[in-house]
């Protein structure tokens, strides 16, 4: 996954763009790593993924999309 980011951010105009499709995707794992790949291009709608994740209590995926919350709001993350 990591080297696909890498790969799409190389891209003119950022292409990680191109995983947005996948914040509405059935797989909660899916939406998870989709929502933290775009933070950096798409930050309100990558958030709001990781709160759909997190509302709906999808574990164990929701433990994660809690924890990359508060790593957010605490400045411990900065999405590139």
């Amino acid at each position: 996954m990591k080297s696909i980011e890498a790969e799409l951010k190389r891209h003119d105009g950022d292409q990680r763009l191109a995983l947005l499709s996948l914040l509405s995707h059935p797989n909660p794992q899916i939406r998870l790593k989709a929502a933290i790949a775009t933070l950096a291009v798409a930050p309100d709608e990558a958030r709001e993924a990781l709160q759909n994740i997190s509302d709906r209590n999808e574990y164990p995926q929701a433990a994660d999309a809690r924890g990359m919350m508060e790593a957010l709001d605490d400045g411990s993350y900065k999405p590139t």
